[in-house]
Parts: C-alpha cells; sequence; structure tokens
C-alpha cells in the first residue's frame, strides 16, 4: 500500500471514529438539557471537517517523531543491543558482484546515483537509546504535540463556526488551560501505549479509537 494510500485509509477510519464521538457528545448534551435527540448537522459537519484536516497532520506528526526517534521501548534483539539480523540496514547501497584481478567474483556497492532508495530510519541500538526513543517520543507528544492539537482544535472549530481571526485566537487563549488539563489527564496513558505496541500505521487511528470519549469532551466542549 503506497504512504497516500494509507494516508486515505487512516481519514476514512478516524473519521468514522471521530463521526461517532460527535453523535454521543449530542445525545450527552441533549440529554442533560432533557431534550429529545436531534441532531445538529453543522456542528456535526463542522466537527467532521476539523477531523479530516487534523488528521493527515496528525499521521505526519507520528511519522516525523518515528524517523527521529525510531524504534519500540521492548523492541527485540538478537544480540548485546543490534537489531534482529533478519531485518536489512534501510540506508545501506545496493550490491552487486564485479570480477576482480584474479579473476573471482568480489561483491561492491554500487554508487549509482540514478537508483532510488528509500529513506526510513535506521532502528536504534540498545537498552538505553531505546528508552531515550521512547522518553523523547512520549515527552514531545505531551507538549509541542499537545499545543499544536489544541490550537488547531480551537481555531478551526470556530473558524468553521464564523469567528473573525482576531476573535478566533482570542478563544485559543482562553480555552488552551483547561483542555491541556484536560488532555493530560489521559493523553500520557495512550501515549505510552502509542509508542511500546502500535505500529506506526496504525497510531492515529488508535488515537481516535481510543479518543472516542475524547472527541466527546471536545464535542461538548465546541458546544454542539
Amino acid at each position: 500500500m503506497t504512504p497516500y494510500n494509507t494516508l486515505l485509509t487512516i481519514t476514512v477510519q478516524s473519521t468514522f471514529l471521530n463521526a461517532i464521538s460527535n453523535i454521543l457528545a449530542q445525545i450527552i448534551d441533549q440529554w442533560k438539557k432533557d431534550k429529545p435527540f436531534s441532531l445538529n448537522v453543522p456542528a456535526f459537519l463542522q466537527f467532521i471537517t476539523y477531523g479530516i484536516i487534523i488528521v493527515p497532520i496528525n499521521h505526519w506528526w507520528q511519522r516525523w517523531l518515528e524517523v527521529t526517534f525510531p524504534g519500540f521501548l521492548f523492541q527485540a534483539t538478537t544480540d548485546a543491543g543490534s537489531p534482529s539480523s533478519s531485518s536489512p540496514n534501510p540506508g545501506s547501497l545496493p550490491l552487486s558482484t564485479v570480477p576482480n584481478e584474479k579473476g573471482s567474483q568480489e561483491v561492491v556497492e554500487v554508487k549509482d546515483k540514478f537508483i532510488p532508495r528509500r529513506v526510513t530510519a535506521i532502528p536504534p541500538t540498545g537498552k538505553r537509546r531505546r528508552f531515550y526513543n521512547f522518553t523523547m517520543k512520549l515527552l514531545l507528544d505531551q507538549t509541542a504535540g499537545g499545543v499544536l492539537n489544541i490550537v488547531l482544535f480551537v481555531g478551526l472549530i470556530n473558524l468553521l463556526k464564523g469567528a473573525s481571526l482576531a476573535r478566533t485566537w482570542e478563544l485559543v487563549l482562553e480555552d488552551f488551560k483547561p483542555i491541556m488539563i484536560a488532555r493530560l489527564k489521559y493523553r500520557p496513558v495512550v501515549s505510552t501505549l502509542l509508542y511500546t505496541s502500535i505500529p506506526l500505521d496504525r497510531r492515529v487511528v488508535f488515537g481516535s479509537f481510543t479518543g472516542v470519549l475524547w472527541g466527546c469532551y471536545l464535542s461538548l466542549y465546541a458546544a454542539v
């Protein structure tokens, strides 16, 4: 599957989960107000649009984290700190055989600049390195990732509601602290699971799955 097909699949799956969370939030909101359920279509479409925009951003954010700090915390090794020998070195050049001066064959690297090579992260070696990479991903997801997601959530939702840029920024400053506090109550557990057992291409969907209740909270916060 190509990266773009993967992204499309992730976006569709996450959008479906976001739709569920928004509908649940509307049910809860109207139940608390003792009203019969009636879907608030504009609010539903606003939240779905926000999700479609944010999913690719989070997908590439997770890819950057994994490329920069690769590997799982409990990655299996075949020797002291070395990755499994069954995995080829992703950064190595293609190999070829050429005759040497004695008439026998020897293996050399093909340094042809026209041969395309995929750029992938080299797995970390050693327990300390894996622990460092895990810690960095966890901290960055709670700090930079949290700031990015909250600013985009408040900003996009209010822009979709028709607020001006000036008013949107005021709301970002006003709502940032309570949403960040709420996020820190659940996200560290999710992030720990993400960076210890969930494959890269499943992380955004897993985050959406575990974040259905979080999506309800965001929908309620957006006053559905």
